[in-house]
Parts: C-alpha cells; sequence; structure tokens
C-alpha cells in the first residue's frame, strides 16, 4: 500500500501531540454483515427446513438488520444479551411467520453460531493499515458494542489477536457507543486525549458522529459511497469520510495537523 508516512506525533514547541487510533470492529474491519446472512440462512434452513431460499434470505437479511432495536437496547443496558438474542428470534419468527419449535433460542443459536464464525472474513484493507501504524508506532485500540468473548473470537479467527493494545467492549463497560462514557473510557486505556484520538467506523451515527460529539476525531468509514448526501451532510458537521482504510494514512496526518476535514 503506497501511503503518507504515519508519525506519531509533531513538535508543537516543547509539547508533543500524539495522535491515536480508535476502531470499530463489525462491518469496519471485519465483514460482520455477511457472515451473519450467512448464518442466518443456514439457521433459518435447519430449523425450518420447509422454508425456500428466497424466504431463507429475506429473513437472514432481516435478523441481521434487526429492525426491532434490539441490538440498539443491549447497547444501552436495557436489556441484556441473552434477551436481545430472544427478542430478536422472537420477532423473526413473528415478521415471517414460522412455525414454533421447542426450545427455539437454543436450537437457532446452535445452528448459527457456527456458521456465524466459519464466515468471519476481514475486510481487504484492514492489514495494510494496521502494519503501517503498527510500523509507525501509532497506539491502536478497539471499541465495540458486541460482547467480550464473541469479539477476541473474531479476532482470533482473523489474525488480529494481540495486534491492538486495548479492546473496550459493551459488555466490560455497562454501557456501549453512542455514549460518550465508552470513547472515554477507550481512550483512558489507550493513553490519548480524545482530541488526539481518530475514531473510525462504519456507523455515521453511533461511531462517526457519537465520536465527534465525545471531543474525539470523528471518521465515517463508507463502505458503499452511493449515499453522497448524507457525506456531504457529514463533512459540513466537521466528520472525517473516507470509502475505504487505505484512506487513513492521510487522514491521520490532516488530524495531527489540526484540519481534519
Amino acid at each position: 500500500m503506497s501511503v503518507r508516512r504515519l508519525d506519531p506525533g509533531r513538535s508543537a514547541g516543547a509539547q508533543t501531540v500524539r495522535t491515536a487510533l480508535l476502531f470499530d470492529v463489525d462491518d469496519t474491519l471485519i465483514d460482520t454483515r455477511s457472515a451473519m446472512v450467512t448464518a442466518g440462512q443456514a439457521a433459518v434452513a435447519e430449523l425450518w427446513p420447509q422454508v425456500g431460499p428466497e424466504v431463507r434470505r429475506a429473513a437472514a437479511v432481516h435478523f441481521q438488520g434487526d429492525p426491532g432495536g434490539f441490538f440498539g437496547r443491549f447497547t444501552t443496558g436495557e436489556i441484556t444479551y441473552p434477551q436481545m438474542r430472544r427478542a430478536r428470534v422472537a420477532e423473526l419468527l413473528d415478521s415471517f411467520a414460522l412455525a414454533a419449535i421447542d426450545e427455539v433460542n437454543r436450537r437457532f443459536e446452535q445452528a448459527y453460531g457456527p456458521a456465524f464464525f466459519a464466515n468471519v472474513r476481514l475486510f481487504d484493507d484492514v492489514l495494510p493499515l494496521v502494519e503501517a501504524a503498527r510500523t509507525a508506532g501509532i497506539p491502536m485500540g478497539l471499541l465495540t458494542n458486541s460482547s467480550s468473548h464473541s469479539t477476541q473470537h473474531k479476532l482470533e479467527l482473523t489474525g488480529l489477536a494481540g495486534v491492538f493494545a486495548v479492546v473496550a467492549t459493551r459488555d466490560t463497560l455497562g454501557f456501549g457507543k453512542p455514549d460518550a462514557r465508552a470513547f472515554h473510557h477507550a481512550c483512558r486505556l489507550l493513553g490519548s486525549a480524545p482530541p488526539q484520538t481518530l475514531y473510525i467506523g462504519d456507523h455515521i451515527t453511533i461511531d462517526a458522529l457519537a465520536a465527534k460529539e465525545a471531543g474525539l476525531g470523528g471518521v465515517w468509514l463508507q463502505r458503499d459511497p452511493a449515499d453522497s448526501q448524507t457525506a456531504g451532510r457529514a463533512r459540513a458537521r466537521g466528520i472525517g469520510v473516507i470509502t475505504s482504510l487505505s484512506q487513513v494514512p492521510a487522514l491521520l496526518a490532516d488530524h495531527q495537523a489540526g484540519c481534519v476535514q
């Protein structure tokens, strides 16, 4: 990857400005959406074999999209992780008129989990950036609304275990993004002040805007660049917008110079 040189700090008189990187995990570093859809299809096919392939895929996309907002309620601490998963399965059955079966939650998770982890993949632009940042001595950490167990397993499967100095998860904090305390906690663990930290994530609201409001440099990773209007509004609010992690070194250099665009 051809990049501008990453500089872990710059001199400002007698003071050194130290810039750090914090990343979201799911659909930023790891293609979680695709793995969830594949796993959802596998679970529906196993539990309801009479359902055709089009309905299986539609149900899997529905489960991944979580239209009931149950993951958000888990993030704020309103419900537990098991409650969130049960609610999503129940909502799936209701939306697609799937037949009630015994021990549906246990059986769904037993079918879903192995299929999900078998399909966890990194995006192609992750390792080049990680290597460049590590070589330059840029502190790197993760802040995710997922669980610590699931996150660690994903990192192990993708070869990222031990790469990041900090891995802050929703269950270790008791709350998650977009709560500003989550961002501040991750910065403290990383040893960086919020203004000296870039947070990069795929969700415009709970990642980029929330990071910006918490005092960090908020960066929206817009992997689908079709939504130009939202990108324009994000930039107008001081949010960095990128379509690939290969653009991070240039954005980091701008941030170090005090001019994230």
